[in-house]
């Protein structure tokens, strides 16, 4: 009796519901807060009672499904309590072997003789229209494991990468064969704030001797690792020249979007230059201001600090004087960030979004292909039949008060 409780308790819809209030009321409760978001999400995916609600979850959307589907295909033998529980039933006496002969003719005419079983009759229609939901649901429990497997098992790593580069990451060795930024000579700025889009950029990589191009877009999965660029600079050759000293290398400018400022130490002195992108011209019109930017050949304005500060715009190609230092600037090349991410689970998450996408489609077909079952019982001269439908219930039980029209009328003495 108990695991027979336990399991009916654990497949209920009633279970489904209180634990999405559940989850509702957390949110509810993180509202009040800010970025009540992230709160809910790591909630749910760390905090211990977060997962355990997870898990019940996935527990009960399983047991939910096995249930369906098995009263679907194992349906069991016809009882009278059966038929009495249904969207409508009827009692009919037959009290002489006429009268049952006549009904068991009207009955024949309803049902195919594979609907008939040693209890009874039972004629099911739309009897896999179970399948949308189970589909559904299928792909909703892969998402919510693999998710939570993923919270646990991803790893994330990244690396500043430029043309030529060589490195050894996540495991991988990459090899940089070529970095092709498309930036544009007339980047406008409007505002405080700029809308900088890493579209045009990509980076043709080889993965431990697996060629593949990584983009800023959808991540490109190499050798079961998944590798998408997420900021891009300036690697900018420069030579500083002071007295009776001289650095050569080349700085990492991190100035993208313009507005951001990059801060160059130099090793000797204490002395740092910062790095700031320049305007070419400044655009007004009406109460609207911009700043327009060269991106391919950018203009700085550099500001050395060595207890004075001083300050000077400069381009690549040309020198300046910054009080007793000079610094000259070559060619610069872009660089990219690479992210890389390996995440066992992630091709489950997408199985199970494209799944639960299916299923959602599939839902449309739930209008018209939904079951119907007619069963029936003869037991002691009396004829117990009865009539459910999933949905449209009002249009059954008219169709079903006419079939009782006919076996109550002229196919009965």
């Amino acid at each position: 009796m108990i695991p027979r409780m336990f399991l009916r308790g654990i497949s209920s819809w009633w279970l489904t519901s209180a634990l999405a209030l559940c989850f509702v009321a957390a949110y509810l409760a993180f509202s009040f807060g800010r970025n009540p978001y992230p709160a809910w999400t790591a909630y749910v995916l760390h905090a211990p009672a977060g997962i355990v609600l997870v898990l019940v979850l996935i527990v009960n959307l399983i047991a939910a499904s096995v249930r369906i589907i098995a009263r679907r295909l194992r349906p069991g033998p016809v009882s009278i309590d059966d038929i009495r529980s249904m969207d409508i039933h009827e009692v009919i006496p037959l009290p002489d072997e006429a009268s049952r002969a006549k009904a068991a003719a009207w009955l024949r005419e309803k049902v195919s003789p594979r609907d008939i079983g040693d209890g009874g009759i039972r004629r099911v229609t739309g009897r896999f229209s179970f399948l949308p939901g189970t589909l559904f649901r299928l792909g909703f429990i892969i998402t919510l494991g693999a998710v939570m497997i993923s919270v646990q098992a991803r790893t994330t790593s990244d690396a500043v990468l430029h043309e030529g580069d060589r490195r050894d990451l996540a495991g991988e060795t990459l090899t940089v064969s070529a970095i092709r930024a498309n930036l544009p000579r007339d980047f406008l700025q409007v505002g405080e704030e700029s809308l900088f889009l890493l579209g045009g950029v990509n980076a043709a990589l080889e993965v431990s001797g697996k060629a593949s191009v990584i983009t800023p877009g959808f991540p490109s999965r190499v050798r079961g690792r998944y590798y998408r660029i997420v900021h891009l600079g300036y690697a900018q050759p420069l030579t500083v020249t002071g007295p009776g000293t001289r650095w050569e290398g080349t700085a990492d400018l991190d100035v993208l979007p313009p507005g951001k400022t990059a801060m160059v130490p130099l090793p000797a002195g204490g002395t740092s230059l910062t790095f700031v992108l320049e305007p070419e011209r400044t655009i007004t019109k009406g109460l609207v201001k911009g700043r327009e930017y060269d991106l391919v050949t950018p203009q700085y304005r550099l500001v050395a600090r060595n207890g004075v500060t001083r300050d000077a715009v400069i381009r690549p190609g040309s020198r300046a004087a910054l009080g007793p230092l000079e610094v000259a600037l070559g060619t610069p090349s872009p660089f990219v960030r690479v992210q890389v991410v390996v995440d066992p689970a992630l091709p489950w998450i997408y199985a199970g979004a494209v799944l639960t996408l299916a299923g959602m489609l599939f839902m449309i077909s739930r209008f018209f292909w939904y079951e119907r079952e007619l069963s029936a019982v003869m037991q002691s001269g009396t004829l117990y039949i009865g009539y459910r439908a999933e949905f449209y219930k009002r249009w059954g039980m008219e169709t079903f008060l006419r079939w009782r029209d006919e076996l109550d009328g002229p196919n009965l003495p």
